[in-house]
């Protein structure tokens, strides 16, 4: 698989905690309507810090079991330790890659949220989560689709632009337009009838956690893009300062940010 384009490093753990404060309802909700629920065994994919595997282990309760996988060493430890500090004593958390994964079990339910968008062979992956699921049971897949276009009101420039620049680099550097593709890779991979629907948060005001989520989610990819030649050199100078001219331009003009759509779907083995 390759490399998680937002970096590993402490800082971008905290932004996956902080964006996970604003997507988790929208998973959860997802998750409902997927059928996870008490008594399952649940395997999530690329879980990261783990937000998405702590929704799971709400659903399935004490009598199911979830279990995360992820590359990155650091995000696992921080996801153990937040999970014991929840007394979520139902979940592991396992050090590998999922296109290396390999197991005698089946789980109910195989998850992932913003991992396909990642990897450069997303079929593939797939195709080894159909391998991973007993007859009936559900993968759920949540991404990101940058091809979706929806714009601020009152029209804001400076959100336009990091959106602008996010397009242009999730379009190059992965696969930008992801979401829409997850109905024809499950139909693709042998899933029937996959079920999915376009969602995302939109939010303002003062107290937002939006203006802090894009900027961080900005300077996550700020080296690649810069290097891809996406963004200006007053861009990259003005890193320190972008949450709070965000928050001002939306403030200023009583305006509502949209975050980016985001795809939820969801199919059964036969």
């Amino acid at each position: 698989m390759a490399g998680y384009v937002m970096g590993n490093d402490a800082r971008e753990h905290r932004r996956l905690s902080l964006q996970a404060s604003i997507l988790n309802p929208l998973s959860d909700q997802l998750l409902r309507r997927a059928g996870v629920s008490a008594g399952l065994r649940v395997l999530d994919i690329g879980c990261g810090v783990g937000e998405l595997s702590m929704v799971a282990a709400g659903l399935v309760g004490p009598s199911g079991r979830v279990t995360g996988i992820d590359i990155d060493e650091g995000a696992l430890a921080l996801a153990a330790a937040r999970a014991r500090e929840q007394g979520l004593n139902h979940i592991d958390f396992v050090h590998g890659d999922i296109g290396a994964f390999r197991t005698d079990a089946t789980y109910d339910a195989v998850i992932g949220r913003h991992i396909l968008i990642h990897t450069p062979h997303p079929r593939g992956v797939i195709g080894i989560v159909h391998s991973l699921l007993h007859s009936g049971g559900v993968a759920v897949f949540q991404e990101f689709d940058f091809s979706v276009v929806h714009h601020a009101f009152p029209e804001a420039p400076l959100h336009e632009r990091m959106f602008e620049i996010f397009r242009a680099f999730f379009a190059k550097a992965v696969h930008g337009n992801i979401g829409t593709r997850l109905f024809h890779l499950l139909t693709d991979a042998g899933f029937p009838s996959p079920q999915c629907r376009v969602e995302y948060p939109m939010d303002g005001g003062i107290d937002s956690p939006f203006y802090e989520w894009v900027a961080e989610s900005f300077r996550s990819i700020l080296p690649r893009a810069a290097a891809l030649g996406l963004v200006r050199s007053d861009e990259v100078a003005g890193i320190d300062s972008l949450a709070a001219r965000l928050k001002e331009e939306a403030i200023g003009q009583r305006g509502c940010i949209p975050g980016p759509a985001m795809v939820g779907c969801f199919a059964r083995k036969r």
